[in-house]
């Protein structure tokens, strides 16, 4: 009869077992933001603050229809849809809004052509101000800290009107 040893394989099982265990998942606060959110449309109308109110998108979405109306009559024509359509799939993917001459008139107008980013900045300014904030145009992403502050849980927070920690009420 003959003998096996399962010595080394098992060795290699439990080698292997160990490097895969050493990987420690991601905490919650690591959670990467998706590459393209749906407001990604919005970012490039912001200030450098990255908050955004409702005038300057519409400027900027002004800007961007003008420089598509390659023949300046206030209507994209079929091909300067065609172009615009091909650049955001580009830059965008499956996460593109396409241009679509929705009235069916041959004229994409300014109002089609801004649409879909005003709905979207009506849809996050839940509350009526006309100004999204950064957090809001990036879900997920951190407040800016403004100089000279501490972050949160630093020592530095305490209910109003108790003492500031280490101090003993008097």
């Amino acid at each position: 009869m003959m003998k096996r040893s399962f010595g080394a394989p098992a060795a290699l099982l439990l080698l292997g077992l160990a490097c895969c265990a050493s990987h420690q998942p991601k905490r919650p606060h690591e959670v990467e933001i998706p590459k393209h959110l749906p407001t990604a449309m919005l970012y490039a109308y912001a200030a450098p603050d990255g908050t955004l109110t409702r005038a300057q998108m519409e400027a900027g979405l002004r800007r961007d229809f003008d420089k598509a109306d390659a023949n300046h009559n206030g209507c994209l024509d079929d091909s300067e849809i065609r172009t615009i359509n091909q650049e955001r799939w580009k830059l965008d993917a499956s996460t593109a809004s396409p241009l679509i001459d929705f009235k069916q008139n041959g004229c994409f107008d300014f109002d089609e052509f801004a649409a879909t980013a005003r709905s979207l900045f009506d849809q996050l300014d839940r509350d009526g101000k006309g100004k999204l904030t950064a957090q809001q145009l990036k879900p997920g992403s951190k407040p800016p800290q403004a100089p000279g502050s501490q972050p949160a849980g630093s020592g530095t927070d305490h209910p109003k009107g108790a003492p500031p920690p280490g101090n003993p009420p008097s």
